[in-house]
């Protein structure tokens, strides 16, 4: 009795067996099956997977109130570079969800989701974790309720280019009327150097020669002489060697101070001194 139980139900796995591999055999079957393994590898090759993992040392910054040009500017060469920036800027729309389908009865009826859409949301949605990767606590909360990488990339532009705009006014004002004071002049030009950096990431740009100039204006009365002499040139010092220069006197300031002697030689010697023995000038 028991065998011949056995023998029935390998009868009918066998029949199961074959029915599954007859529909298996189907060509759109097999078509979605290829299609669906297809898709799965694609996503698995995806560059955005293998960029999540490298952001720490492709970002450097997480975006706050105060420093979105640098972030915008390092997340767009990110996103270019790796050819992904079509899901954000609207060049790699969203594809249909959904095909319809007409009947000969002339009824239209809707497809389940299409593999080509479950694919590019499973991209968009892997670029939204690339991006919020990125985001500082207060820019993640302007981040949730985001629908998809576009929609995101627009709020924390929305939210945070605002803040920049003023940043970058405040900045401009400071790198005007900026002063040495007590500073030393490596942290004096050091000041000078990142709000001019940070002007230049947001398309605002100082030459050399004014650099110079906003310089000269910031420096105490000591300077006085620096100042005459470099503003007496024949020709336009360029800021390398005017960093340089500067160095050079504060070294010489600071020298005259600790010592009297040399102090009063300087000052009895400043025509000497001013003719160019230290800043020659370039005809």
């Amino acid at each position: 009795m028991l065998h011949c139980d056995f023998h029935l139900e390998l009868y009918f796995f066998l029949q199961l067996a074959q029915q599954v591999f007859s529909v298996l055999s189907h060509p759109r079957i097999k078509l979605k099956i290829l299609m669906v393994i297809a898709s799965q590898l694609q996503l698995l090759q995806s560059r955005v997977t293998a960029l999540i993992f490298s952001i720490p040392t492709s970002v450097n910054v997480k975006l706050d109130e105060l420093n979105y040009l640098n972030w915008n500017f390092q997340m767009q060469l990110l996103l270019e570079s790796n050819g992904i920036m079509g899901y954000i800027d609207g060049l790699l729309p969203c594809t249909p969800q959904h095909c319809s389908i007409s009947a000969e009865s002339g009824i239209t009826s809707f497809s389940p989701q299409s593999d080509e859409y479950i694919v590019w949301k499973m991209h968009d949605r892997a670029i939204m974790q690339l991006i919020t990767a990125t985001l500082s606590p207060i820019a993640m909360s302007c981040a949730i309720g985001s629908t998809s990488s576009k929609d995101l990339w627009i709020r924390l532009k929305e939210q945070f280019s605002i803040v920049s705009r003023t940043s970058i006014f405040q900045m401009k004002s400071n790198l005007q009327t900026n002063k040495k004071d007590l500073d030393s002049v490596s942290q004096y030009l050091h000041r000078i150097k990142e709000a001019r950096d940070y002007l230049s990431a947001a398309g605002v740009y100082f030459a050399d020669e004014d650099i110079v100039i906003l310089a000269l204006n910031g420096l105490p009365a000591e300077y006085n002489t620096f100042r005459c002499v470099i503003r007496g040139r024949e020709s336009v010092i360029s800021l390398k060697d005017f960093c340089s220069q500067l160095l050079a006197e504060e070294v010489i300031i600071d020298t005259s101070v600790n010592s009297p002697f040399l102090s009063a030689m300087v000052a009895s010697t400043g025509d000497t001194y001013t003719q160019g023995s230290f800043y020659p000038h370039h005809g």
